[in-house]
Parts: C-alpha cells; structure tokens; sequence
C-alpha cells in the first residue's frame, strides 16, 4: 500500500471539505429572502455535518503515518472549490453550494478509487461515507431548487456505479484482479 499517495488524495478531500465548510457556514451566517429560515438551518446541518467529516478525513491521513494538511494556506494550495461569492442571494448561494458538493463528491470518488487500488479498506470506508453525505447534500440542494429527483440522482449517482463495478472487480478500463479476502467477506450468503 503506497501510503503516501493516499494521504495525498486524502489531504486534498480535506481541503475541499475544509472550505466547502467554510463556504456552507457564510452562506449560513448571510442569507436572506423568504426562504431564510430553512436555509438557514439545512446550512447549519450541512456545516456542521462537514465539520466532524473534517476530523475523520484529518485523523484518516494521520493513521497513515503522515502529517495532516491544517493551514489556511495548505488549503488554498490543495482545494478546487472557489470560495464563497459575495453579494449573492439565496438562490445564488444554494446552487453554488450544490456545484462545489458535486465538485468535491467527483474528488471524494477519486480518492475511494485510489484506496481501492491500493487495497486500503479504512480510506475506502471513509469515502464512502463521504460519498452517502455528499449525496444527501446534492439531493437536499437540488431539491430546494427545483430540480427534479431523477436528474439529482443520476448526477449524484453516475460515479457510485463506477466505484460499484470497481468494487465488483468489473472496471470497464483496467484489468479484472481477483477478489479479496474482505470482499469475500462482505458478499451476502445465499439464503436457502
């Protein structure tokens, strides 16, 4: 396992989380408009939601053996999110939050991708995990929109079913490996 190259793509899932949090609790702090409210308050849930993913993804890199990216400067070199926008309203806040959480969930399947590669099952977890909050973040902003479920869905889940097949060791571009012990594990018994 190249502990190293995970930890890179794990620092750089910090990043974003880091400022995706950022952005998410401005936008908390200065909405306004008749939606106020109950922005106000799935933005708190959000935010704070990104705050503990923050901590497991820092502790991620740290079991690995590497130090944590932490500075508000390591962050700006590794996020590819932009920061929050000044001067929007409610509606320019919330789709500016569901693109940089479908940024940030392509980058969170890049990095479960790697820890499948280099058969790190603790990274693989942990972005899954990523993956279902992201999800749930792109279908509450969508939803909030306008946007319909099935366009939601597809956008939120076309890179799940890649990591699937990765998981299934049926990968369309790379070669087939045989499973491993943890995969064997994790298939369900034939009832009956």
């Amino acid at each position: 396992m190249d502990s190293a190259l995970i930890a890179k793509q794990l620092g750089g899932v910090l990043a974003d989380t880091y400022s995706l949090l950022l952005k998410t609790q401005n936008y908390h702090w200065n909405v306004t408009g008749p939606n106020f409210h109950s922005l106000h308050e799935m933005f708190e849930e959000q935010y704070t939601e990104l705050f503990m993913a923050v901590d497991e993804i820092a502790e991620r890199i740290r079991k690995l053996g590497h130090p944590s990216p932490g500075s508000f400067a390591d962050f700006a070199k590794l996020a590819s999110i932009p920061e929050a926008k000044s001067g929007i309203d409610s509606n320019g806040m919330v789709a500016d939050l569901l693109a940089s959480h479908k940024s940030v969930l392509d980058r969170v399947h890049a990095c479960a991708h790697v820890a499948d590669e280099q058969d790190d099952e603790g990274t693989e977890d942990l972005m899954t995990q990523r993956i279902e909050a992201h999800q749930k973040a792109v279908w509450m902003l969508s939803a909030t929109m306008g946007g319909s479920m099935a366009a939601t869905q597809k956008a939120a889940s076309a890179p799940v079913a890649e990591v699937k097949k990765a998981k299934n060791n049926k990968p369309a571009a790379k070669a087939e490996k045989p499973a491993s012990k943890a995969d064997k594990k994790k298939a369900p018994k034939a009832l009956g």
